[in-house]
């Protein structure tokens, strides 16, 4: 790496860092720091919802995925336009109405401070695995690069995210990613022409070389269990994992607070659920692209596989221009989760539990301390969890939240869609589907994909067996907090959820997937 690729590196993070500082300076309450004082448009929402979704994860693990297992992986996203047809139609417009700032806000309104506590502890063990899954992948991308520690990179990242996430808030965090999800299309584009021109085929030809060696065939129509990126597998599992990440994950929940309207919110998902899946697939295109330029050479590690091209084919300049966009894809994901977890904690443990009074100032300050409190929780899991993998690091994350999601989807589903499950049916479905799912997922040696499923169905079954021998006392009260209660007590949440374009966009979009890759195969 030249002394040019360093620079353009340096004016990246000194961007980023500019970016930060002027959001903050504009930063004087609570609700500027959390929620942008619920100012920002539709495209800055959606780039910010999909810069988040997209991470280094994909930029490296995708094509490293799909240059073994060809254009299966995009299974694995299909659903998230059918996560984002919920959250506009369903929860999105009800959450902002109620102008929370956590989401777990709401879990104390519907069932109490025990179901909110797990949940927020349950938020807390999820984002630590995937912000640390994100920081893995430039840690040991510089790692080949400079033969440093990754001992002594990884904390250079998280120091580097927390910075200019702590100066300006929720507003720093969606600006940054605006300027972030810039360079990773440009990136994109370029390493797609770079890899194509070296390959040196007609691209007619490119296309029936990869459908004849079966790499455009994303249809597994297996029904086993032991298999991941089936249909069936990809279709149920796959949903209940976005729903729960798209309509009640605090990370993606947080944008739609800061929006100006719902309007805004349903024009960022469907936006957002369109340019997440587009780059996802051209990532695992380029995956496909270089399976035949390298022809089919074996690698130790998949996650070599992109960074092998990066390194020895890109030319100096536009070296550093790279780096720079796979440095976007981590800060655009650790940005957004670490503000997550800090506004959680300030609002959800802190104010409740240690603090009467809240200011911005103090806010601001123990944002930096809990910040890099995470931070070094993330530093060991990164080096612990990820630091020896030589599988994509798509499939190590998504084995290790498969466990986690399922039950907390459960809850929020149940709070928002049942009056009969209180805070003891919660707490006692949440802790027993936790628990059940992993022991019987390893007993029936199922594939991950199928966790979220398995998890959400115990969860909801427990819930109700305890609520069944134990019947809620506070039907009528939680009542209000449901869906249908919250419509009844406000006319317009009512008009605003209708099966509008937004949602049936969202909805053909989906649709249209299974379409272009029946086509494709």
């Amino acid at each position: 790496m030249k002394n040019l690729d360093l620079f353009i590196i340096g004016i990246y993070i000194i961007i980023l860092l500019y970016i930060g500082y002027i959001s903050g300076k504009k930063s004087k309450t609570s609700d500027d720091f959390f929620v942008a004082n619920r100012s920002i448009g539709w495209f800055p929402i959606a780039l910010s919802v999909a810069a988040t979704t997209i991470s280094a994860n994909g930029f490296i693990g995708g094509p490293g995925w799909s240059y073994t297992d060809g254009m299966i992986p995009f299974m694995i996203n299909i659903t998230v336009p059918f996560a984002c047809f919920f959250s506009i139609w369903t929860i999105a417009p009800i959450i902002y109405q109620l102008k929370l700032i956590s989401i777990y806000e709401y879990l104390e309104l519907r069932f109490g401070k025990n179901t909110k506590l797990l949940l927020t502890i349950h938020f807390f063990v999820n984002s630590v695995v995937q912000v640390s899954s994100m920081v893995f992948i430039p840690s040991f991308f510089l790692h080949l690069i400079t033969g440093w520690s990754l001992n002594a990179i990884v904390p250079i990242i998280v120091i580097c995210s927390i910075l200019y996430t702590t100066l300006g808030g929720i507003k720093a965090v969606i600006l940054t990613d605006v300027f972030q999800m810039i360079i990773i299309w440009g990136t994109i584009i370029f390493i797609i022409y770079s890899a194509f021109n070296q390959l040196d085929i007609p691209f007619k030809t490119f296309i029936e070389l990869a459908k004849n060696s079966g790499k455009l065939n994303a249809f597994d129509f297996n029904f086993s269990f032991q298999s991941n990126n089936t249909v069936w597998g990809t279709l149920f599992g796959g949903a209940i994992l976005w729903i729960r990440y798209f309509a009640f994950d605090q990370t993606q929940v947080q944008r739609v607070l800061t929006a100006k309207s719902v309007k805004t919110i349903k024009s960022s998902l469907l936006t957002s659920a369109i340019i997440m899946n587009l780059i996802y697939f051209l990532m695992l295109f380029i995956g496909i692209i270089l399976y035949f330029l390298y022809c089919g050479k074996t690698f130790n590690n998949s996650n070599q596989i992109m960074i092998e091209f990066i390194l020895n084919e890109i030319p100096s300049g536009v070296l550093g221009l790279t780096i720079a966009g796979i440095f976007a894809s981590v800060m655009s994901s650790v940005d957004s989760v670490l503000n997550s977890m800090t506004t959680v904690f300030i609002k959800d443990i802190y104010e409740p539990y240690l603090a009467k009074n809240s200011n911005i100032v103090g806010s601001k300050l123990l944002s930096i301390l809990t910040s890099f409190g995470f931070g070094i929780l993330i530093i060991f899991f990164v080096i612990i969890g990820f630091g020896d993998s030589v599988r994509s690091i798509l499939e190590v994350v998504g084995y290790y939240i498969s466990y986690l999601v399922g039950p907390a989807c459960a809850v929020f589903i149940l709070g928002f869609f049942s009056s009969k499950i209180d805070d003891k049916g919660a707490c006692f479905g949440l802790i027993g589907g936790l628990i059940l799912v992993f022991i019987l997922s390893k007993l029936l040696n199922l594939a991950w994909i199928w966790n979220p499923l398995l998890g959400f169905s115990l969860t909801t079954v427990l819930s109700y067996i305890y609520n069944l021998f134990n019947p809620s006392q506070t039907i009528d009260l939680a009542y209000q907090y449901t869906v249908k209660g919250i419509i009844e007590n406000n006319k317009e949440i009512k008009d605003i959820r209708k099966l509008d374009i937004y949602s049936i966009l969202t909805l053909l979009f989906f649709i249209s997937q299974y379409l272009i890759l029946f086509i494709l195969k």
